[in-house]
């Protein structure tokens, strides 16, 4: 693992409500889906942006990095999520800057460290149970049919705008949906 340990601020460990029955019912959700699997996978619908994906309570559980996938049908990002936890799981960490197989087959998946600068806008439900900006999130970036990713040379343009490159500040990131959407800060 190649992150900075640091003491978890979940819900579960530090309760600013220790009774549960006073926690939005979507917190209370998350956190039995984190003490029963170990973490939970939220699927976001999104408007005017592609739908994505991603985990809450690896950190809590594995002390290492959630993830998360953007630009797929919501269904199969949260397949594949819990895919990559999963595998966690069963003692394969994730780390920053990696490719990983075994999540889309055929293909790999690069693994980007999230900027801190997205979080208000599409992590919103894991910032309610960690009670805290930023924890440690990775994106699961996937190639094109060719294998090649949105960064590289000769990627498909026309899939380039599905993902955005969430290790860029939101300010610093090309002009996209992701950035002239209604996600707010």
């Amino acid at each position: 693992m190649d992150i900075e340990p640091a003491p978890c601020r979940c819900l579960l460990c530090q309760p600013a409500t220790p009774d549960e029955s006073q926690w939005d019912p979507r917190d209370r959700a998350i956190a039995t889906n984190v003490r029963d699997h170990g973490w939970h996978i939220m699927g976001v619908t999104g408007d005017d942006t592609p739908d994505w994906a991603y985990s809450i309570g690896m950190w809590h559980t594995h002390g290492g990095y959630d993830i998360c996938m953007t630009g797929l049908p919501v269904e199969n990002a949260m397949a594949l999520v819990a895919k990559i936890a999963v595998q966690v799981r069963e003692g394969r960490a994730l780390g920053a800057e990696k490719r990983r197989l075994n999540v889309i087959e055929g293909y790999e998946v690069a693994t980007r460290p999230v900027h801190q600068s997205w979080y208000p806008a599409m992590f919103g439900a894991g910032l309610d149970f960690f009670q805290t900006p930023p924890w440690p999130m990775l994106q699961a970036v996937w190639p094109d049919r060719q294998g090649r990713f949105p960064w590289e040379q000769g990627a498909d343009p026309e899939r380039q705008d599905q993902q955005p490159f969430l290790w860029l500040a939101r300010n610093e990131h090309p002009d996209s949906v992701w950035v002239s959407s209604s996600l707010t800060l």
